[in-house]
């Protein structure tokens, strides 16, 4: 793969890559390492790339490979709570409506499983289609579909529970 290959298929999806380590590491400055770490190492290895039907595939299955294995090296409970209690609040009425709604929502899929949080997050956050959600996580498609299904109806759970939570400790 030559420069100009690479620079229109691949850096593109740098705000992508991001977003989804964020969303599997759940810190900006960890993500934003790992996204330059795997830039530099696609680059090294740009003949490997192709080799792909999918370059998109390919690259955002490296990311999450290598978020899994800084998540292996890690203990990963402790560092999400502090991500999640670190969040900044926003100034503003609406807009401080708005990010606690999307600080509630990140906060419940901390408490989806591993891979319904991340097959929600490909899904509904980055839009990837089923068909290349099950090329990366490695499952056939049912079973992304299934594990969609069950990840919405807890993360609707867990949210119904979180405002539950949070109406009863405000009328105390």
């Amino acid at each position: 793969m030559k420069e100009i290959e690479f620079t229109s298929l691949v850096l593109p999806l740098r705000d992508r890559m991001f977003r989804y380590a964020h969303s599997l590491l759940l810190s900006s400055a960890e993500a934003e390492d790992a996204v330059h770490d795997l830039l530099e190492r696609l680059w090294a290895e740009r003949t490997r790339l192709d080799e792909c039907r999918s370059v998109d595939s390919f690259v955002m299955t490296a990311v999450r490979n290598r978020c899994y294995d800084l998540l292996r090296r890690r203990q990963a409970d402790s560092r999400r709570d502090d991500a999640v209690a670190g969040w900044v609040e926003r100034s503003t009425a609406a807009e401080a409506e708005r990010w606690e709604m999307r600080e509630l929502v990140r906060r419940a899929m901390t408490c989806l499983p591993e891979r319904q949080r991340e097959v929600l997050h490909l899904k509904d956050i980055e839009g990837y289609p089923t068909r290349e959600i099950a090329g990366m996580v490695g499952r056939d498609e049912a079973q992304v579909r299934v594990i969609l299904s069950r990840a919405r109806n807890s993360l609707r759970e867990v949210l119904k529970k979180m405002m539950d939570d949070e109406r009863t400790t405000r009328t105390d």
